[in-house]
């Protein structure tokens, strides 16, 4: 469940965006993703301290759930790096995009693209099988 929550957790950057209900006109500068919600660094200084608050509760499992969570964002941040936009993998040391730019960035293309299909099918098959195996 804290790898789920914590894959979602970047995408909180969006609201702005989904607020306007309506396509942007010039996606690839929207603030979705330039947030530090999508650096990797966020969630390296999440992992200790979201451990040191679920330990302070007396959560048994507490480095379980926080690894897990700072894990999902770190996996979330790392996946949207594939996009043509890129991300922000070195901030705070660099405010510059990287990634590998093979998908599609606006959100209507990405869901209508054959190489995202083919690469959520195989993720979600992935997914599938390592639950069940």
């Amino acid at each position: 469940m804290a790898l789920l929550i914590g894959s979602g957790f970047p995408n909180l950057d969006v609201f702005p965006t989904l607020l306007r209900k309506k396509t942007p006109k010039d996606p690839i500068n929207e603030t979705h993703a330039s947030t530090i919600l999508h650096t990797v660094f966020l969630y390296l200084v999440i992992l200790p301290l979201l451990y040191l608050a679920l330990s302070a509760i007396g959560w048994s499992d507490s480095w379980n759930i926080a690894l897990s969570f700072s894990l999902g964002g770190v996996i979330h941040v790392l996946t949207e790096s594939f996009d043509q936009k890129g991300r922000r993998l070195l901030y705070p040391v660099s405010k510059k995009f990287y990634g590998i730019r093979v998908l599609p960035y606006d959100f209507w293309t990405y869901l209508t693209d054959k190489k995202v299909l083919a690469l959520e099918g195989g993720l979600f098959i992935l997914a599938f099988l390592l639950l069940v195996f």
